[in-house]
C-alpha cells in the first residue's frame, strides 16, 4: 500500500506519514435541486455538474505533518517543509485544484471542500481528525 499524497503545482508536497483510515465518507451528489411551487407543482433545475465528496480520516497524524514548521504568527510554512495547516490556510485557501494521491495509487483532482479543519489533539503530538475533498464526478 502506498502513502497518501498531497501535490500541487511549484508547491511543496505533502506526504502524509500515516494513511486515512478506511472506510472513509463518500457522498455522490447530482448537482440538481428539486423544488416546489407556491401552488405544489414540482420542478427541478441543475445547480452545478454532479461531483463526489469523499472525507479523508486521520487517526495519529503526527504534528510535523498536522502544523509542524507553521508560524501562526506570521501565516507562513518553513521553507522545504509541508503542513495540512498551510495547506489548507495558503496553498488551497482560494478552492483551487490540487492532486490527491490514494494510498491505492490512484490520482484524484480535487479541491478541499471544508471551510475549517476538524482535528482534535489526540494524543502528544498526535491529531485525529477529518477532511473532505471535493472530485468532479
Amino acid at each position: 500500500m502506498g502513502e497518501a499524497l498531497f501535490t500541487k503545482a511549484g508547491q511543496t508536497s505533502l506526504k502524509f506519514p500515516v494513511n486515512p483510515s478506511y472506510p472513509g465518507g463518500l457522498v455522490v451528489e447530482s448537482g440538481v435541486v428539486n423544488c416546489v411551487t407556491e401552488g405544489g407543482g414540482r420542478y427541478a433545475y441543475r445547480k452545478s455538474e454532479p461531483y463526489v465528496l469523499f472525507t479523508l480520516r486521520f487517526s495519529g497524524l503526527p504534528a510535523s505533518a498536522y502544523d509542524g514548521g507553521y508560524d501562526y504568527a506570521l501565516r507562513v510554512q518553513v521553507s522545504g517543509s509541508q503542513s495540512l495547516v498551510n495547506w489548507f490556510l495558503n496553498v488551497c485557501s482560494d478552492r483551487s485544484e490540487f492532486s490527491y494521491s490514494d494510498p491505492f495509487g490512484k490520482t484524484h483532482a480535487v479541491t478541499i471542500e471544508d471551510d475549517r479543519l476538524l482535528f482534535s489533539l489526540a494524543d502528544h503530538e498526535l491529531y485525529d481528525g477529518t477532511i473532505t475533498l471535493r472530485k468532479k464526478a
